[in-house]
C-alpha cells in the first residue's frame, strides 16, 4: 500500500512537470533526431573465435559467501544461511586491522622521511638562492662599472677624433703664420 501511494505521488509529480514542458516523446521528431539502424550480418562474426568471449569462459565459477541471499531470493528464511564462526571472523578482522596498522606505520615513516628530506632541500635551495642573489648583486656592480668604463672609452674616442680633426687644421693655420709667430709642431706624445 505504501508503494502504491509513493507511486501515485511520483505520477502526480511527473504530471505536473509534463504540463509545464512537453516530454521528448510528445514533441515532433526532426530529421536530425531520427536514427536508422540496419541489421548487421551475423554470419561474419564467430563467437567461438572472439577473444573477449574466450576470456569470459576462462573465468572460474564461484559461490557467494552467504548462499542464502542469491539475486533471485528476497527472504533468507527460504533456505538456511551458512553460519560463520564469529570468532574466526573476528580473528580475520583483527589480522586485517593489524595489517592496515602496519601499512599505515610504514606510510607514516616514509612520509616523515620525505618531509624531512623536503625541509633539507628547502634549506639548501634557500641557501643557494641567497648565494645567487649576492652573486647577482656583485655582478650588477661589475656591470655598472663596465658600463662606466665603456662610456669613458666612448668619450675618449670622441676626444681622439676631435684631436685628429683639429691637428691638421692647426698645422695648416701654423703654416700660414709668419715665421716668428709660428708654433712648434704639436705632438700628443710626452
Amino acid at each position: 500500500m505504501g508503494a502504491e501511494q509513493s507511486g501515485d505521488a511520483e505520477h502526480r509529480h511527473t504530471e505536473s512537470n509534463t504540463s509545464a514542458s512537453p516530454s521528448p516523446a510528445k514533441q515532433r521528431a526532426k530529421m536530425d533526431d531520427i536514427v536508422v539502424v540496419a541489421q548487421g550480418t551475423q554470419a561474419s562474426r564467430n563467437i567461438y573465435h572472439d577473444l573477449d568471449v574466450i576470456k569470459l569462459q576462462e573465468i572460474p565459477t564461484f559461490q557467494p559467501l552467504l548462499k542464502g541471499l542469491l539475486s533471485g531470493q528476497t527472504s533468507p528464511s527460504s533456505s538456511k544461511l551458512e553460519k560463520l564462526d564469529s570468532h574466526q571472523v573476528l580473528q580475520l578482522c583483527l589480522r586485517y586491522q593489524n595489517h592496515l596498522h602496519q601499512c599505515a606505520e610504514a606510510v607514516a615513516f616514509d612520509q616523515n622521511a620525505l618531509v624531512k628530506r623536503i625541509r633539507e632541500m628547502d634549506m639548501s635551495v634557500e641557501a643557494l638562492y641567497a648565494l645567487m642573489q649576492d652573486r647577482q648583486k656583485r655582478y650588477a656592480k661589475y656591470a655598472e662599472q663596465i658600463q662606466k668604463v665603456n662610456e669613458m672609452s666612448a668619450i675618449l674616442r670622441r676626444i681622439q677624433m676631435g684631436i685628429d680633426q683639429t691637428i691638421p687644421l692647426m698645422e695648416k693655420l701654423n703654416s700660414m703664420l709668419p715665421e716668428n709667430e709660428k708654433l712648434e709642431p704639436f705632438s700628443m706624445k710626452p
